[in-house]
């Protein structure tokens, strides 16, 4: 009981949480009753939309727009159950919400044929989002994607808490900043490149209105039985991978590079779960590279690694 007492936590208000986290060019929109916070940057004529992961934000993207917003147009939100824009109402967060939630959220911006890139489940709802709009998504980016089964016992420990619904009920008050902590150092193999900014960052957008509640329904609700359909991708892909990832296994950047047809494949020695965070320049050029072909040309071109 001392246990539990000592690392609960009031969920944090909205408003208290804009002052500390939102940036100068951010936005809010209505979509099912849910403020969405997104990020519009750049003036370039195409442009990339950027998901995040679980229990992240749009803030995980930061280094690669300042090195991609002179050439593209830039679109990041922070999804459902995170960040600033907070849990679906309706207490569902299952694949076909959020596959419903993106189509209003790029209709109500006026968006409709873009370059999608995802990392971790932003990569699984970027190439589910690819396969039912492949018209829309030019180009396909995962990075350290979800998408195959993963063995529970080898996710980190908050997130092993948040699939069990005995436990789950606890962490929507109960929320150690250790166990934070560790998760956040499991998604980085570099771990001078942990901050303690970025800790408190994931901890108190965690503890925004409802956030804990929806992150467990999101764990609990999104299943991985629809791998059999990466198959079926045929969206030009580019696959992204931190060979050091203790959330995502390397062998999935294997099995993802199997299943889609031509998709060109680069794995990053010594990086882990955040390639984007951990090595920004070299990823974000490699982004450029393969856009840049797939404009020139509809050749292939696989590599296979990348220190």
């Amino acid at each position: 009981m001392v246990y539990l007492g000592f690392n609960y936590h009031s969920d944090i208000a909205l408003e208290e949480l804009k002052g500390k986290y939102m940036h100068e060019n951010s936005q809010f929109i209505t979509i099912k009753d849910m403020p969405v916070h997104f990020c519009i940057d750049g003036q370039g004529e195409e442009t990339i939309v950027l998901l995040h992961g679980t229990g992240s934000s749009l803030h995980t993207w930061e280094a690669w727009v300042q090195l991609l917003k002179d050439k593209y147009r830039i679109v990041r939100m922070d999804l459902p159950a995170f960040g600033l824009t907070g849990p679906n109402p309706q207490n569902r967060h299952d694949l076909i919400f959020y596959n419903i939630f993106l189509e209003t959220f790029f209709d109500k911006i006026g968006l409709d044929k873009f370059h999608l890139a995802g990392n971790s489940f932003g990569g699984f709802l970027a190439w589910n989002y690819a396969l039912l709009h492949p018209g829309e998504v030019e180009h396909l980016v995962l990075l350290n994607s979800s998408g195959y089964p993963l063995e529970p016992k080898k996710l980190p420990l908050g997130f092993r808490l948040a699939q069990n619904k005995r436990f789950s009920q606890y962490l929507e008050k109960v929320t150690p900043k250790s166990i934070i902590k560790k998760t956040v150092y499991a998604a980085y193999e570099d771990d001078s490149k942990v901050s303690q900014e970025t800790i408190d960052r994931y901890f108190e957008l965690l503890l925004r209105e409802g956030n804990r509640k929806g992150m467990m329904q999101k764990m609990q609700q999104i299943k991985h039985d629809n791998h059999h359909k990466i198959k079926e991708i045929k969206t030009p892909t580019l696959i992204l991978w931190g060979e050091k990832d203790a959330i995502i296994p390397s062998q999935h950047a294997y099995q993802f590079h199997k299943d889609i047809k031509g998709a060109e494949f680069i794995m990053y020695h010594n990086i882990g779960h955040l390639p984007m965070e951990e090595i920004p320049k070299r990823s974000a050029k490699d982004l450029l590279d393969f856009l840049n072909h797939r404009n020139k040309k509809d050749e292939v071109k696989v590599i296979q690694t990348a220190q």
